[in-house]
């Protein structure tokens, strides 16, 4: 499942970072989205499914499932987030073309596939 790690505004563009494993590395990327994706991607970094206490980290991950919002141009899908062992699903409304992106990433099987996008190995996950 590739892992939602961060979405930013640099110079009044919008880029979102995500992280793929392929067998046992792991690579993020980065990649310009619209701002309709930065702030889906900018919601879903900040749900909260959990009771937390300051500080405790949760991940994000793409988890698959999708499909048409009916009487909308946003796509319905699910993300999952992790805080330690714990995981629950959420769905979350989202662009066609984050969607799009989400997919790809899923279908990665060789890092070789996304070369032309620069690594971003700034965040850890």
């Amino acid at each position: 499942m590739p892992e939602i790690v961060d979405a930013f505004e640099k110079d009044g563009q919008y880029f979102a970072i995500i992280g793929i494993q392929v067998s046992s590395e792991s690579k993020q990327f980065q990649f310009g989205i619209s701002a309709n994706g930065y702030r889906a991607l900018r919601k879903i970094l900040q749900l909260r499914p959990f009771d937390t206490m300051p500080g405790v980290k949760q991940r994000y991950f793409f988890a698959g499932s999708y499909g048409r919002i009916p009487a909308s141009s946003e796509f319905r899908t699910d993300i999952r987030v992790e805080q330690g062992r714990q995981g629950k699903k959420v769905e979350v409304g989202v662009p066609k073309d984050l969607l799009s992106n989400l997919v790809w990433f899923s279908t990665i099987r060789d890092f070789a596939e996304a070369t032309h996008l620069p690594e971003a190995n700034l965040h850890a996950s």
